[in-house]
Formats: C-alpha cells, sequence, structure tokens
C-alpha cells in the first residue's frame, strides 16, 4: 500500500496545480477509508468478556491485584473482565495459555519477575520471551526487605558481611523458593558485597516466616507485605536494608542498601500485564490508556499501597524496555551465580 501511494505521488508531479490539488484529495481521502477499519476496530473493542489470566494460585497480593484493576475496568469498558488462574511451571503454563489466544485483546496475562529471568533458567522455552508477547503495562514494583530474627546477634547489614567474610557458606538466608525475585536478590547481594551465603529455599512464605521468626534460618528476604510490616513493627523481626533507590515510607528508619554503601543493590518485585504479540496497536493503546487512568484513582492506588504495592504505569513501550533490561540483567545474576531450577 506505501508503495502505492509513493507511485500516485511521482504521478502527482507531472500534473497541473489544479489536478494536482484534486487528486491530493482523493488520495488523501483514500487513506481516511484505509483508516477507519482499524480505528472502528478500537472504538467497538470490547464487545464481549474479556480476561485477565494469572500465572499464579487464587488468594494473595497478585491475585488482589488482578481483580482489582479487572473489576475497576469491567465497569469502564462495560464488560466483564474474568479473572483466570492458570499456576504451575514458573508462568509458563500460564504464559504458553496466552499464546494459544487469539491476538484480539481479549486475553491478558498478569506476570511478575520470572517472566524475564525464564529465559536464563529454561533454555528450553517453547517460545520468544521478547518477540512473541506485547507488554501492556507495568503495573506495580512491591518492595523487598532483608531481615533477622528478633534476637539475632547480626544487627546490621555491614555486621552480616562481617560475619559472613568471616564464615564463608556458614551463614543461610532463606526464600520463597528458587530463581524467586528475592532468590535473584540476595544472590546479586552476595556477589555485590563479596560474601558467600548458603541459600535456603521454601515452599512460599508460611514456611519461610516460620523458620525466620523460629531462627532456624538465618536471614529472611521477602517482598513486602502487611504481615512482614507488621513483625518488624512489633519486634519479631529486625530489618537490615531495603533493596531500593530511596527509603519506603512504611519503614522510614530501614536504611536502603545504597545508603549502606552498595549502589548496585536495587531490585524487588514487579506485576505487569501481556498481551499476545501481533495484538492491535489500537486495542493496545487503548487498554493502556484505561489501566493507567484506573491506576491513577485514588481509591485504587490506597488499596494498592496497604499491601505492599507501589502503583507504577507508563506506556506499552516503557513496559516493553523494561522487561528487555530485566532479562537482560537477571540473566548475568543466574549465570554468574549458577542458578538452577531442577
Amino acid at each position: 500500500m506505501q508503495g502505492l501511494f509513493r507511485k500516485c505521488s511521482a504521478s502527482l508531479r507531472s500534473l497541473t496545480p489544479a489536478m494536482r490539488a484534486a487528486s491530493t484529495a482523493l488520495l488523501l481521502a483514500a487513506g481516511l477509508v484505509l483508516a477507519a477499519p482499524a480505528a472502528a476496530q478500537a472504538q467497538a473493542f470490547p464487545a464481549r468478556p474479556m480476561k485477565i489470566v494469572l500465572a499464579y494460585a487464587a488468594g494473595g497480593s497478585i491475585d488482589f491485584l488482578a481483580r482489582r484493576i479487572g473489576d475497576t475496568l469491567s465497569a469502564r469498558l462495560g464488560q466483564p473482565v474474568i479473572v483466570e488462574p492458570r499456576p504451575g511451571a514458573n508462568e509458563r503454563v500460564a504464559s504458553q495459555y496466552l499464546l494459544s489466544q487469539p491476538a484480539d485483546g481479549y486475553t491478558m496475562l498478569l506476570v511478575a519477575v520470572p517472566h524475564a529471568t525464564n529465559p536464563s533458567l529454561f533454555p528450553d522455552l517453547p517460545y520468544d520471551t521478547r518477540r512473541d508477547f506485547a507488554p501492556l503495562v507495568l503495573l506495580a514494583d512491591v518492595s523487598q526487605l532483608v531481615v533477622v530474627p528478633a534476637n539475632s546477634e547480626i544487627k546490621s547489614f555491614a555486621d552480616l558481611v562481617t560475619r559472613a567474610k568471616a564464615r564463608p557458606g556458614q551463614l543461610s538466608f532463606g526464600t520463597p523458593g528458587i530463581a524467586t525475585g528475592t532468590h535473584l536478590m540476595m544472590e546479586l547481594l552476595n556477589q555485590i558485597a563479596g560474601i558467600e551465603m548458603l541459600h535456603a529455599p521454601f515452599k512460599g512464605l508460611a514456611p519461610l516466616t516460620t523458620a525466620v521468626v523460629g531462627g532456624h534460618t538465618d536471614v529472611g528476604v521477602f517482598s513486602v507485605s502487611p504481615q512482614l510490616l507488621s513483625m518488624v513493627e512489633s519486634g519479631r523481626l529486625r530489618a537490615l536494608g531495603i533493596p531500593s533507590r530511596q527509603r519506603w515510607s512504611a519503614l522510614p528508619n530501614v536504611p536502603t542498601f545504597v545508603e549502606q554503601g552498595y549502589p548496585g543493590a536495587i531490585g524487588g518485585t514487579w506485576f505487569g500485564l501481556l498481551m499476545k504479540a501481533g495484538t492491535p496497536p489500537e486495542i493496545v493503546d487503548k487498554l493502556n490508556r484505561e489501566i493507567n487512568a484506573i491506576m491513577a484513582l485514588p481509591e485504587v492506588r490506597d488499596s494498592m499501597l496497604k499491601v505492599g504495592m507501589t502503583p507504577v504505569g507508563g506506556t506499552a513501550e516503557q513496559f516493553k524496555a523494561h522487561v528487555s533490561q530485566e532479562i537482560d540483567r537477571w540473566g548475568k545474576v543466574i549465570k554468574s551465580r549458577g542458578i538452577k531450577i531442577e
């Protein structure tokens, strides 16, 4: 079509001014006619129920986020938005389900950090993470916290580093599982601080919390949640630091690792929405605008902040760049630390 317009434009130069003006008007009208179907498609969308596929089980903060966004989006667009959990295989089950659906905008996928780490953990992925998905919007960041039991002899992160260097491989740090965002963050801290600690992966937050509070593991690494804040504020756990550029408002007395001399120790968990590559860009743009408007609502922002999430938003292109950077960044950590999922 572009070639046809170039040929027509070349032909116009051989016409008289009056004929050229008339022909140009016809070409512009033709362009508007060709663009009309795409504009109409975006205007009519959605014409039926939509779906947010969840890469995790129902319940918990990510399920809350999916339903908060879905319910508000449904009210704005006038169509039901169904949340469908499809957990398993480190987000790969949900990812493959999304890719089995039409690229028509009716199916979205809510993912977290594993979306960006899977290419390095599973070299035989049946899809290309950069090519096969259309990032829609970055929804939220979730801070992480490094803690020790209240009765621990470790009083600060500097104290932890000193003890870990004196006893390499003997101190342990617990996380909710191998290759989780908290595991990768602590491996990065190990690397930056020049220490070696033993990773103790647990099957979820409940057993990890029990082990750390009970002193069965030396250090715990958590994503921030109301429950974690309660344990820190009540004195059951002692916070050593937070891997962000700024202190977190809910814990103003906990220093960042940047403040403690480790400028590269920045990380955390994030949540975002994806679509299948090939989804019409006008539909991606429409949904991106709607979801950004939803996250700007005070009641939505407040509900997210209460569960430890910082609303982010932004364009689809910004989220695409973020995912690409995360793939590269954590890929280096996974390779250098020899992290594998059996």
